[in-house]
């Protein structure tokens, strides 16, 4: 297993592309936490997931979820236990009906049985057919044919300037990956031919006749499927490929747990927005659960958590919404939610600017009780302080046990060589704001995600700075 290294970024402000109008970015109303990282072990990934952390190329991320505009909240679906709907199982047949050539049957007949895996293979590279449709996962690798299509998709779907797509901004976005492959395990003498045989990430691209027409971005995690982006050609949007996809990635975690690839249970869709409707549809996957930043513990999305999340802002515990009565719920939703709901871009977020963190051999050193003091009113000045108190979810850095802090260990390069230490003994290094940014980072994710002794540094994250 690959180390985990994560180096702090910090809290940001920055423009939202989910409350704004198509083409136009908001003011910096949209408040995240972020590190950056280099490496991090699927496992440790699978981790952060369930603690409502998210991933933009190496950049990951958590929203402040009682102070950004339009809170995300990390939605998950039980695979084992997905209920298809009338309109997902009537998406997969047209689509089924399209590939053999069948025409559809008239009047009302018995209705057939509708098993979801015989269904997502009944027409895949069968012989025969009107048209030839293949999936096939491949390692997430930029070629010309996937950023030929994803520049077409971004340009006719959301409205982006020819001259602001870029092969670079595909590659950051959807394919560069700090997870470190690992093996799956499989049961022996099982047929896992077109499954991953790692963990790590994907595309899993779609071709009818040859041709290309979607991508799913997805990591593949011990527990998990995570759907990352979806690519779709925009001549073929006729075909609802955005709800086949949800359901062929539901088939991947499937056909795994089948397999033998224990603990596969969930798909996580990303983040699910209430007022946003492009984000909505998510909650279409039955049973879907949301998290809970505050006390990271995950719900069953009912209606009544629905309707609340879409006329409330802020912060508001789960089971304190789920103790109010259903009736008043409802009545405060119809009064209050709107005609028009926001319309979601592409939300690609980018770190901000590192500030200093490690001393060169100009600096002057600081005494090493500098940084615990919280005190420093030059850092306390930024526009883009951790906040108090904390997001949901968060500790407080200002309570730390400094003992506990520098039992902790440091990822280095030093003069070209890497080097591991405790952070006590590498602390001194730091510039103020890199002690800081450390105290942020460690209270962000909790101490517990992090190496304090060397049985740990292939489970847990250390800290990293270059």
């Amino acid at each position: 297993m690959s180390l985990t290294l994560l180096q702090p970024i910090g809290y940001d402000a920055h423009s939202c592309g989910y409350c704004s109008p198509p083409g136009a970015r908001s003011g910096n109303s949209s408040r995240s936490f972020g590190f950056i990282t280099e490496q991090m072990s699927p496992q440790f990934y699978q981790g952060l997931i369930e603690r409502g952390w998210r991933r933009s190329g190496e950049y990951t991320y958590h929203p402040d979820m009682a102070r950004t505009c339009c809170p995300q909240y990390t939605i998950r679906l039980r695979v084992d236990e997905f209920k298809v709907s009338r309109q997902q199982r009537s998406s997969l047949n047209r689509w089924n009906r399209y590939i053999s050539g069948e025409e559809p049957k008239n009047g009302k007949g018995k209705v057939k049985p509708f098993e979801l895996g015989l269904e997502l293979r009944r027409c895949r590279d069968v012989s025969g057919m009107a048209h030839r449709f293949s999936i096939e996962l491949v390692p997430a690798i930029a070629t010309d044919e996937t950023y030929n299509l994803y520049e077409r998709y971004q340009i006719a779907i959301h409205k982006d300037q020819p001259g602001k797509v870029s092969r670079r901004g595909f590659e950051r976005f959807l394919c560069d990956s700090p997870l470190g492959n690992t093996p799956v395990h499989y049961t022996d003498g099982v047929d896992a031919t077109g499954l991953p045989h790692e963990y790590g990430s994907y595309h899993l691209l779609y071709r009818v006749d040859g041709h290309l027409v979607g991508i799913s971005v997805i990591d593949i995690l011990p527990s998990c499927v995570s759907s990352v982006y979806f690519i779709w050609d925009p001549d073929w949007a006729w075909a609802s490929l955005g709800k086949l996809s949800a359901l062929y990635e539901i088939g991947i975690a499937l056909d795994m747990a089948a397999a033998g690839a224990e603990g596969m249970e969930w798909l996580y869709m990303g983040y699910w927005i209430a007022t946003c409707q492009k984000m909505r549809y998510k909650g279409e996957y039955s049973p879907s659960f949301l998290l809970d930043p505050g006390t990271q513990e995950f719900h069953h999305l009912t209606p009544k958590l629905d309707q609340f999340l879409q006329v409330h802002s802020g912060y508001t515990p789960f089971k304190e919404v789920e103790a109010i009565n259903d009736a008043s719920v409802r009545e405060e939703w119809e009064a209050q939610r709107k005609e028009d709901v926001n319309m979601a871009e592409p939300h690609e977020p980018r770190p901000k600017r590192a500030d200093k963190l490690v001393m060169n051999g100009n600096d002057k050193p600081d005494g090493p009780d500098d940084s615990d003091s919280g005190s420093d009113s030059e850092e306390s000045s930024e526009p883009n302080d951790y906040p108090s108190p904390p997001p949901p979810g968060f500790g407080d850095p200002n309570q730390f046990d400094f003992d506990e802090l520098d039992s902790l260990f440091v990822f280095f390069n030093h003069s070209g060589k890497p080097a591991v230490l405790p952070y006590a003994e590498f602390r001194n290094n730091l510039t103020p704001i890199g002690r800081r940014m450390t105290k942020e980072l460690v209270a962000a994710l909790g101490p517990d995600m992090f190496a304090s002794s060397p049985m740990e540094l292939r489970t847990k994250a250390l800290l990293h700075f270059g």
